[in-house]
């Protein structure tokens, strides 16, 4: 049970990470980026058609800043759940311009079925939260792999962010459809993510200037009470604790 939005949480996910993966949180800055970079040439090495996850946020940005030194013409998938933020929308179309992004593929479910699915299974229940990711951003994703034929798939996420991540590999191999995800900042703290955007000057969402520290959906994300706290504060428990049940639907 996820119950510790503390630093301490941060540790325990430290402790939760994989022998070859935990010394490298220990690298410099500069050494993380050089790691990253290797698993990206590695991953187009081995792969032969490559996708990203690109949702806006600054983990996915820093990702997508550190593939841009390495390849340029890589298809961006972003999944449009209905229910972002206006900031987000906004700052997702300022990044496609001002960094002359080519390939920008905008994915969606159907059709926005948030007040259906909030009338039959209650708001933010585990029932709710799992059926409402499930449809209007996991579906969406898979498909895109699915339609795009992507054997790899770039995505942002970090060990020390969840429990469930915590335990991941370099290259994670996914069913249904059958790709590998790749995590080239499974190793990053959330301050390395911070040090490299004023390093190389990388403009952020400007939600992060109104205190949220993690981003997601508008009803299910909310400003971190605490500066001290966890990353995740903000998120609610509920989908912290079906971070699981999320991830065997293909969350990443």
């Amino acid at each position: 049970m996820v119950q510790d939005y503390t630093k301490q949480r941060t540790k325990n996910c430290e402790d939760l990470m994989r022998p070859e993966i935990r010394p490298l949180l220990d690298l410099s800055l500069e050494e993380k980026e050089e790691k990253s970079k290797e698993v990206i040439k590695e991953t187009f090495e081995k792969f032969k058609n490559v996708g990203l996850g690109f949702s806006g946020g600054t983990d996915s940005l820093v990702l997508l800043h550190l593939m841009l030194q390495i390849k340029k013409d890589v298809p961006l998938i972003f999944v449009n759940t209905y229910h972002q933020f206006q900031e987000s929308y906004d700052f997702l179309d300022q990044v496609e311009k001002e960094w002359d992004l080519k390939d920008l593929r905008r994915v969606k479910a159907p059709e926005n079925r948030l007040e259906a699915m909030k009338e039959r299974f209650g708001w933010k229940t585990p029932e709710f939260t799992e059926i409402c990711c499930g449809y209007h951003k996991i579906a969406p994703m898979m498909d895109a792999i699915r339609k795009y034929k992507f054997d790899a798939f770039f995505v942002g996420l970090r060990g020390v962010e969840h429990e469930e991540r915590a335990q991941e590999t370099f290259f994670s191999p996914r069913k249904d459809p059958d790709h590998v995800r790749v995590h080239p900042l499974l190793f990053w703290t959330s301050q390395d993510i911070l040090d490299y955007v004023k390093k190389h000057n990388v403009k952020v969402n400007p939600l992060y200037a109104k205190g949220y520290t993690s981003l997601g959906c508008s009803h299910c994300t909310d400003v971190n009470p605490d500066p001290n706290a966890h990353e995740r504060a903000g998120r609610g428990h509920v989908r912290e604790e079906i971070m699981k049940r999320l991830r065997d639907l293909g969350y990443t």
